[in-house]
C-alpha cells in the first residue's frame, strides 16, 4: 500500500487489542481519504478504550503484599494478572554448582535479583548466610532495605515486621514495589546459596511501594498475622455450620465454602488411617477433584506426626496429630460437595466437616484440586553412574509432582522419600514450567532448599513449610557427609523416611494453560567418598519417591 501512512499498531491502549484488531484497522485507515481515515481511527480508538476500561473493570485484582494472607480466600478467586517466578544461585548450565551465582552488580554490589514492575518480592531465602542485604525501589539511589543477611532471614531487622520469619534461613515478608526491584548482597561470601520468589502483575494493577518507615502499621498487617499463625479460618469459625457422621459421607447442598474437614477413628485419634482415601467432589461431577491416600494428603505418609517440633505436623492449611487429622484448605462449590472417606477397613471413623453458606460464589471462582503420585527407582552403584557436580541433568529424568493442562493457581508440594543410601538424597533442583514455555520459571539450588532447610539438617516446622529428614545419631550435622574434613562414619547413617512440604499462600503459581512441577532425582554416591565440590554425584541411588500436589483450577 504505497503511499499510505500507517500508525504503530503498539501505539493502541491495549496489547491485546493492538494484537486483535490490528490488521483491520490498518485495512481501514489505508481506505478513503484522509477525513474518513481520521473518523474511522477515533471511533476504533474510542471503542477500543471502552472495551479496555470494561476488562480492567471486570478483572479480579489480585491481592498484593499483606493482602495475600489477610484475604485467604483470593488464592481460589482466578485472576490471570499475575506471574509467579524466582530468580536464584542456580547453574544456569543446568549442571549443579548451585552457589556463588549471581546477576551483575549495581552500585558495585553483588545483585541477588533485578526485577521490573509493577510486583511484590514474597520470599528470600539463603543457606549459610553472610554479608548484608540492601533492597533498592524504583530506582532509587538508596536502599529502603539494609541490614545483615542472617538478622533479616532470622525476622530481627530493627524497625521491619518479622512475623513471618521462617526458621533461620526464610523470610516471608512482602516487598511491594511499583516501578522496580534491586535487591544486593555485600560481603555474601561463598557458597552464597540463595533464591528470591516473586510475583509481577499487569500494569493495570495498583500497587504501592514498600516503605520501611511505615511497614509496621500497614493496611492487612494485623490480618495476615493473625493468619499466618492463627491458620486458613482464622476468623471465619463464628460463622460456619458443622456436620458430623460416622458413615463416612456428607454431602452438602446449594453454593458455599468448606472450611474445615476433620477426621480421625473414634477410640483411637491418633491412627493414621493407613489404607483409608479422602475423595472430595464438587458440583455433582462423576470424578473426585480430590483422590488420595488419607495419611499422604495430611502429610503423615510415614506416621511421623510424633516427631515434628511440638509433637504434631501443624500448617496453615493442615493438621495430623493426636487427635486426628484436620484440614483448613477453603474449598469452594456451587452446586453441592461431597466428602468421602472410603476403603482400609476401619470402623468408626468420625468425619466433620464444617462449611460456610453461601447465595452464590464469587466470579471466576476455582475448585480444590489435590493429587497423589509414587514412583520406586532402581539402584545401580556402579562407577560409572557417579559423575561430577558440574554435569547437566537432563529435565526428562525429574521426578513429575504435577503435570497438568489447564487454568489455576498452584498451592503446594508435599514430598516423601524413603532413602535407600548413607548420604543426601536431596541435591537435585526443583523445576516448574508454566503455560509450557521451554524454560521453568522456576529453578531452584537443591531439593531441601525449595523446602526452606538449610544447614544442620534437622527437623524444621512453620506455617507454610516444614521438613523431617532422617537426622543421623551423630556429634556433628549432616554437612559431614559432604566435607570430608568432618566426616564420621555415624553421620552417614541416613536411611529411611523423609518428609518435605510447602505451602505457597502468597506465592501463588498462577497458570493459565498448563503446569509442570518436578524435582531432579540427585543424591551423593554412597560407593565414592570424595567431596561434593569434587564430584560424586548419582541419579541412581534408588531412593522412592511419592508426593501429593495441591491447586485451585478454573472450571
Amino acid at each position: 500500500m504505497a503511499g499510505c501512512h500507517i500508525i504503530s499498531v503498539n501505539k493502541l491502549p491495549d496489547r491485546a487489542l493492538s494484537q486483535e484488531f490490528g490488521p483491520a484497522l490498518k485495512a481501514a485507515i489505508c481506505r478513503g481519504k484522509e477525513f474518513a481515515m481520521k473518523r474511522s481511527l477515533v471511533r476504533f480508538l474510542g471503542f477500543a478504550s471502552a472495551f479496555a476500561l470494561i476488562a480492567a473493570v471486570a478483572a479480579p485484582r489480585p491481592p498484593v503484599g499483606y493482602d495475600a494472607l489477610a484475604d485467604i480466600d483470593r488464592i481460589w478467586q482466578y485472576t490471570g494478572l499475575v506471574k509467579t517466578a524466582m530468580i536464584s544461585s542456580t547453574d544456569v548450565s543446568g549442571g549443579n554448582w548451585d552457589m556463588y551465582n549471581f546477576h551483575g552488580r549495581y552500585r558495585g554490589e553483588k545483585v541477588m535479583a533485578r526485577i521490573d514492575g509493577p510486583g511484590c518480592v514474597y520470599r528470600i531465602w539463603s543457606g549459610l548466610p553472610s554479608g548484608r542485604i540492601k533492597v533498592y525501589l524504583d530506582g532509587r539511589s538508596w536502599p529502603e532495605i539494609d541490614c545483615a543477611m542472617k538478622a533479616y532471614l532470622e525476622g530481627s531487622c530493627a524497625g521491619l515486621p518479622g512475623d513471618f520469619a521462617v526458621g533461620q534461613e526464610a523470610n516471608y515478608m512482602p516487598i511491594p514495589f511499583k516501578k522496580s526491584i534491586v535487591i544486593t548482597a555485600p560481603g555474601f561470601i561463598f557458597p552464597g546459596y540463595y533464591q528470591v520468589s516473586f510475583q509481577t502483575y499487569d500494569p493495570g494493577v495498583g500497587v504501592e511501594t514498600f516503605n520501611r518507615k511505615t511497614s509496621g502499621e500497614a493496611p492487612g498487617l494485623a490480618q495476615a498475622v493473625a493468619t499466618w499463625k492463627g491458620g486458613a479460618i482464622t476468623g471465619k469459625s463464628d460463622a460456619l455450620k458443622t456436620v458430623e457422621t460416622t458413615s463416612g459421607v456428607v454431602e452438602l447442598p446449594g453454593a458455599g465454602v468448606i472450611r474445615e474437614i476433620a477426621i480421625a477413628r473414634t477410640g483411637d485419634p491418633g491412627d493414621p488411617l493407613r489404607g483409608a482415601r479422602i475423595r472430595v467432589f464438587f458440583d455433582g461431577a462423576s470424578e473426585p477433584a480430590v483422590d488420595a491416600p488419607v495419611d499422604a494428603f495430611f502429610i503423615n505418609r510415614f506416621d511421623l506426626k510424633k516427631d515434628w517440633p511440638g509433637g504434631g505436623m501443624k500448617n496453615l492449611f493442615l493438621e495430623a496429630g493426636t487427635q486426628g487429622y484436620r484440614s483448613m484448605f477453603p474449598m469452594p462449590f456451587a452446586q453441592g460437595a461431597k466428602i468421602e472417606i472410603i476403603g482400609g477397613n476401619h470402623t468408626e471413623i468420625k468425619l466433620r466437616v464444617s462449611y460456610e453458606i453461601l447465595e452464590s460464589l464469587p466470579p471466576d471462582s476455582m475448585r480444590f484440586h489435590a493429587q497423589y503420585k509414587e514412583k520406586n527407582y532402581d539402584t545401580d552403584l556402579s562407577p560409572d553412574k557417579t559423575f561430577p557436580t558440574a554435569t547437566p541433568i537432563n529435565p526428562d529424568t525429574n521426578y513429575v509432582v504435577l503435570d497438568h493442562k489447564g487454568a489455576g493457581h498452584y498451592l503446594g508440594t508435599a514430598i516423601f522419600v524413603q532413602s535407600v543410601g548413607t548420604q543426601w538424597w536431596g541435591e537435585g533442583d526443583e523445576m516448574t514450567w508454566i503455560d509450557g514455555a521451554p524454560e521453568p520459571a522456576i529453578r531452584g539450588t537443591g531439593t531441601e532448599d525449595d523446602f526452606n532447610l538449610t544447614h544442620p539438617f534437622i527437623p524444621n516446622l512453620s506455617p507454610v513449610s516444614g521438613t523431617l529428614p532422617v537426622v543421623p545419631a551423630c556429634d556433628e550435622n549432616i554437612a559431614a557427609q559432604i566435607i570430608p574434613q568432618l566426616q564420621n562414619p555415624e553421620c552417614n547413617k541416613i536411611e529411611g523416611h523423609n518428609i518435605l512440604f510447602r505451602f505457597r499462600p502468597t506465592d501463588y503459581i498462577t497458570f493459565t494453560s498448563a503446569i509442570k512441577v518436578s524435582y531432579e532425582i540427585l543424591g551423593i554416591s554412597m560407593t565414592v567418598t570424595r567431596s561434593i565440590y569434587t564430584g560424586n554425584l548419582s541419579q541412581d541411588r534408588g531412593d522412592d519417591y511419592s508426593s501429593m500436589a495441591y491447586w485451585y483450577e478454573k472450571e
